[in-house]
């Protein structure tokens, strides 16, 4: 950025702090507010003055979502807004996503073009990444795409004045540059009909679902499973939310699920091996009932018999992190077994407060530890990443014999109180006290959380452990019970 557009920046944001910014933008003449079909949805978010580059979405809460078909805004000045986007002309992100299908398989280039910064992901592969701050700026990347469904995500945000841009283009093999349009990206009628269920870009959309998020084939199927009365439960199923409290006005929370290897059948899959498949799903919804956020995942291994053998006596386990503004929440979960149709279902609300000066997370009792595979940009975001590796939570929290218990949680010192903030731990058995010990909170990482593991006592007995943080005046407590079955 040249030493001239930064006066300019300047200039722009002290004007931008005198005038409401609703004031600058002009009417928009396309980009809506009201959900289109099979469109790319974009959630718009706040970022900080003079961030340098796109922020991390997983850690932020959208202040709203537009829709369109089409990413096809060339440059144009700043005070124009940018589509869709009615209260800020500067200082915002939009992060777009939908699906899209490929009759043609083969490689398809793209061309990003904007100012400031964006990036172009494919099947969650950066094909562009065109970040920082900068004048319109176009780059190229292309994508080996094979046939059927895939998903888009372009992230853009807009730091200073005084202009902006987003393009995106696709050239389909042995074709020109054109702008790329979802309407020009859909299964036709025969292939929609031929294509398996989960193949389908989408196929069901509802209006409790904030008239935007779709479910695919495999959701569509536990999803139905909810709705069953009364409610099934084919075998053992647990889910569970851990809060991490890192912002004021939100939270991450680690939507987490475990069911037993037994649970599933196993089929013939040809050369020896065995395959399963199990969908879960998680449905988070307001205090108004509609969803704002939503978690799946689809195993479908195949396996030998002595693999079949060893995941028959495992706990299968997963977790994924998600944003939540403060408020009431209510969460139904499914664990859906798809070669037999059977399911099982959960529900539990979650009471999400504003944080207000020191405080800690929930208490995660740990099954294991596993290394921590890189995932790209939701790294960071993941609250159960300890130095280097993974924590798999113990949602039974009846134990073994023989286990070593573990319990993980994150301190959050208050960044208004200079004393230095110190941990004690309780130990109970049968509700009484067998050990203590206090310990200073280690130094906070950027983000203002110091993560720390508890080793529990491993020998047989019911236990709870009571952990206080004290910080000058200021103190808050989390507990957790478990218990460690006798030899």
């Amino acid at each position: 950025m040249t030493t001239g557009r930064t006066l300019v920046a300047i200039c722009c944001l002290v004007a931008v702090l005198a005038v409401p910014a609703a004031a600058w933008v002009k009417k928009n003449p396309f980009g809506s507010s009201t959900p289109l079909p099979d469109s790319l949805r974009g959630g718009v978010y706040h970022i900080a003055p003079w961030s340098p580059v796109l922020p991390n979405f997983e850690r932020l809460q959208p202040v709203g979502f537009i829709y369109t078909y089409s990413l096809n805004v060339p440059t144009r000045d700043y005070e124009e807004g940018m589509p869709g986007v009615t209260d800020r002309i500067e200082w915002f992100a939009i992060d777009y996503e939908g699906d899209f299908w490929i009759e043609k398989p083969g490689k398809y280039r793209f061309n990003l073009i904007s100012d400031d910064g964006s990036r172009l992901t494919i099947d969650a592969k950066v094909i562009i990444d065109n970040d920082g701050i900068h004048p319109t700026t176009a780059m190229g990347g292309s994508a080996e795409l094979a046939g059927g469904n895939h998903r888009i995500r372009v992230s853009y945000f807009q730091g200073p004045g005084s202009a902006l841009a987003l393009v995106l283009e696709v050239a389909p093999p042995g074709q020109e540059f054109r702008v790329f349009d979802l309407r020009d990206f859909r299964p036709r009628a025969v292939a929609r009909a031929a294509a398996p269920d989960d193949a389908r870009p989408h196929v069901r959309r509802d209006p409790e679902f904030h008239g935007s998020a779709a479910l695919t084939g495999y959701e569509l199927a536990a999803f139905e499973a909810m709705a069953v009365q009364p409610q099934p439960h084919a075998f053992e199923f647990r889910s569970a939310a851990y809060r991490f409290p890192d912002s004021d006005a939100s939270s991450r929370y680690v939507l987490a699920f475990e069911l037993p290897g037994t649970a599933l059948a196993a089929t013939p899959a040809g050369s020896g091996k065995r395959k399963l498949r199990a969908v879960l799903l998680a449905l988070v919804r307001d205090a108004g009932g509609q969803v704002v956020q939503k978690v799946s995942e689809d195993f479908s291994p195949e396996v030998t018999e002595t693999q079949l053998a060893a995941l028959r006596a495992a706990t299968l386990s997963y977790a994924h992190p998600i944003a939540l503004a403060a408020g009431h929440y209510t969460v139904a979960t499914v664990a859906l077994d798809r070669e037999t149709g059977r399911a099982s279902t959960g529900a539990f609300e979650i009471d999400n407060p504003e944080r207000k000066g020191l405080a800690l997370s929930s208490l995660v009792l740990t099954q294991r530890f596993e290394p921590a595979r890189s995932t790209g940009d939701t790294d960071d975001a993941d609250p159960l990443r300890f130095h280097g590796q993974r924590i798999v939570p113990a949602i039974d929290a009846s134990l073994p014999a023989n286990a070593q218990p573990f319990v993980y949680f994150v301190a959050y010192p208050s960044r208004l109180n200079n004393a230095t903030p110190k941990v004690g731990v309780e130990f109970l058995l049968g509700g009484k006290v067998v050990a203590s010990q206090t310990a200073d909170v280690p130094p906070p990482d950027a983000t203002g959380a110091a993560a720390m593991t508890i080793e529990g006592i491993p020998k047989p007995g019911n236990y709870q452990i009571e952990i206080t943080m004290i910080q000058g005046g200021e103190s808050v407590e989390q507990s957790i019970r478990y218990s460690i079955a006798a030899r």
